[in-house]
């Protein structure tokens, strides 16, 4: 007679910690994108995206992953004049996946069809606003208090919200340092694994208590 809701995924705080200093407001923004370079990623709608942003200095963009499309999304992002500005930096470990989201302002994840989208959650809990696409997974994790999502209602409405949030993000520090804030606390409150695991022993000794007083 009881439902009880618990979203899937968790963060380990010790892994995916915010960064000791906070948003720097000099140079240019710098985004960074975490996931495997296959289609449903939409890695090439965000290179369309972030050559369309025209603010000065231009932003850049670090992409940690590889896959089977690394190499034509690596020709794109020639094409497109990005090649300064569009970093692809292969596979990486946990730990340094963590290391350099810290340093980074804010996690991209345009991706078309996330389920579950943990990323996300790391990048709130290193304490980085986040733009997604509104759909799947990060709509389960995020809204305007913590990060910027675009709904993806077709390709060129998709680019287009995401240049305008990349533009949003990389010309305002104090947006993107308060964004950031507030999904480090948010992850902390709802996502934390030590807190989930705590909530599940809970739904576990309310069963066991009720059933063994229906036995008595």
């Amino acid at each position: 007679g009881e439902v009880v809701t618990l979203i899937e995924n968790g963060v380990d705080m010790e892994i995916w910690s915010a960064p000791e200093h906070p948003t720097r407001a000099e140079g240019p923004a710098r985004f960074i994108f975490l996931g495997r370079l296959i289609p449903l990623k939409a890695v090439d709608l965000l290179l369309e995206a972030l050559a369309r942003v025209e603010i000065q200095p231009p932003p850049t963009l670090e992409v940690l992953g590889d896959g089977p499309i690394r190499a034509a999304l690596e020709e794109q992002a020639e094409r497109l004049g990005l090649k300064d500005r569009v970093r692809f930096s292969g596979w990486q470990s946990q730990t340094e996946c963590a290391r350099r989201l810290r340093e980074a302002d804010a996690l991209v994840l345009p991706s078309l069809h996330e389920c579950g989208g943990a990323v996300v959650l790391e990048a709130m809990a290193c304490g980085k606003p986040v733009i997604a696409a509104a759909w799947g997974g990060p709509l389960d994790y995020l809204d305007d208090s913590c990060g910027v999502l675009v709904p993806p209602d077709s390709r060129e409405a998709l680019i287009a919200g995401l240049a305008d949030a990349l533009s949003r993000l990389a010309s305002d520090p104090d947006l993107r340092d308060r964004l950031g804030r507030a999904g480090r606390l948010r992850v902390e409150r709802e996502f934390d694994w030590e807190g989930k695991i705590d909530d599940m022993l809970a739904v576990y000794r309310r069963v066991i208590a009720r059933h063994a007083s229906e036995r008595s």
